[in-house]
């Protein structure tokens, strides 16, 4: 009995120890975090663990008559989109590269997806973009792409407690545990639209490629050039998976590839985590700098639903927003940036509720040994969970308004778009929403997505200066 206790100190020790910040973990030049004491279990758990209702891959969803379709616009805010108007025009010629940085929403690629299936469509498919090994680091991962290996290693992501190994700008970090290692990537057998003639793996450390081999185990020749913080592979022929062997003279980290077509046309890279919020990207303080090499001329940040399940702080959300784009417009002169605001959505309500119930009772031994049941009735008190609509979700899409009034940023209010005031209720009856009532069905992500591709579009094509 003694040995338990002593066990159940040791390990109740040992994760209060792995909460503390990694001192080795770089600040990024200061971030702040929101306090969670007021955040509830079950919405803290739905949003870092969502669980999408059913798949569906029809993109073309009809337009409900409560979607704001007049406010389907992107608002500029007095930023120049020339350059990137004439890149797009390009596109035919030279690849354009646009990344969409955000939460679960993102991560889970669908509504992003249908973004980038409708824009490649009309301007060019370059390749599928950036891939990440989320469900290496324990999480839900697109179903469109494939980033297996069978090594040896140890994983973390955004949301985790601690960083034992630096945080790669993906949110996604997976350490090899030997010096020999294998990374399968590639896109899916149902996704035969996307070969590939170049894979850039991004990581922290020393990768030394020694072989390629194609999905059926035959050599595939290749140039490897290595930097700093990637390495880019260049193949002979056009692949849809590869595995790379490797090894390594010491750690190294691995954060995610980059599929590339070596062609015209559009990238539209998707960087979600669950649960993620600006404040927690900041944490990773290299976001822009990760970003860089994909040549972005276009960045959106798809935030603001999870800080709305904590402590409402807009000022602080201000500062975070700030710190991000400042970060990502450091890295990457020129580059656009669009900040989306959130939806309504609901959070978790709880009431007590005391209720009289029956509660079998043995009495004691008669005479002749045999015991005799009776039930009792007892009043108990249970925790019943209903939804209300989230109020923190309208100062927070304020907030983004402001900023972007405030530093010429272009806004795109999907608060707004989605309905607005009372949306939550009409999305959830057009089953637009999942069961949790913070995310998306399959059929809602693929409207949202078309949604953003026509304001895109409509932007894009828009000839003034």
């Amino acid at each position: 009995m003694k040995k338990g206790i002593i066990l159940f100190i040791l390990v109740s020790l040992a994760i209060s120890t792995s909460a503390r910040p990694h001192p080795q973990q770089p600040s990024g030049g200061g971030y702040e975090e929101f306090a969670e004491d007021s955040v509830d279990i079950d919405d803290r758990n739905t949003r870092e663990n969502p669980v999408f209702d059913y798949y569906d891959d029809d993109i073309d969803i009809p337009v409900p008559s409560f979607i704001n379709t007049s406010a389907n616009r992107i608002i500029l805010n007095g930023a120049d989109w020339g350059a990137l108007r004439r890149a797009i025009a390009m596109s035919d010629r030279h690849p354009v590269s646009i990344v969409n940085i955000g939460d679960s929403h993102i991560q889970a690629d669908i509504g992003t997806g249908t973004v980038r299936e409708l824009l490649q469509y009309d301007y060019g498919n370059a390749g599928r973009g950036i891939i990440s090994p989320l469900r290496m680091s324990g999480t839900n991962e697109p179903q469109d792409y494939v980033f297996t290996s069978p090594n040896g290693w140890t994983a973390d992501k955004l949301m985790s407690a601690r960083w034992p190994h630096v945080m790669g700008f993906t949110g996604a970090a997976i350490r090899l545990t030997h010096e020999n290692g294998q990374l399968t990537i590639g896109t899916s057998e149902r996704d035969d639209y996307n070969p590939f003639w170049s894979v850039t793996i991004f990581h922290n450390g020393k990768m030394n490629v020694d072989r390629v081999t194609d999905a059926s185990g035959r050599d595939v020749h290749f140039r490897a050039i290595p930097s700093r913080d990637y390495t880019q592979l260049l193949f002979a022929s056009a692949e849809t998976r590869v595995t790379v062997h490797f090894t390594t003279s010491g750690d190294i980290v691995v954060f995610g590839a980059s599929l590339s077509g070596e062609r015209p046309g559009v990238f539209y890279h998707a960087i979600g985590n669950n649960g993620a919020t600006y404040a927690t990207y900041n944490k990773i303080g290299n976001v822009g700098s990760g970003i860089a090499p994909l040549k972005p001329s276009l960045v959106i940040i798809s935030l603001g639903t999870n800080e709305a399940f904590g402590h409402l702080d807009t000022d602080g959300f201000y500062r975070n927003i700030d710190r991000l784009v400042r970060n990502i417009r450091h890295a990457n002169p020129g580059v656009q940036i669009l900040l989306t605001t959130p939806m309504e959505c609901d959070r978790s309500v709880y009431t007590s509720v005391k209720k009289k119930v029956k509660v079998p009772v043995r009495s004691r031994r008669g005479r002749r040994g045999r015991r005799s049941s009776r039930t009792v009735t007892k009043t108990v008190t249970r925790r019943v969970r209903s939804y209300a609509v989230n109020s923190n979700i309208a100062p927070l899409r304020e907030a983004i308004l402001r900023y972007g009034r405030d530093n010429g940023v272009a806004v795109y209010d999907f608060y707004d778009v989605a309905g607005g005031k009372g949306a939550a209720s009409r999305w959830i009856s057009a089953g637009l929403f999942s069961r949790d009532r913070v995310h998306h069905s399959y059929k809602g992500y693929h409207l949202q997505g078309r949604l953003l591709y026509e304001a895109l579009v409509s932007e894009f094509r828009d000839i003034k200066q």
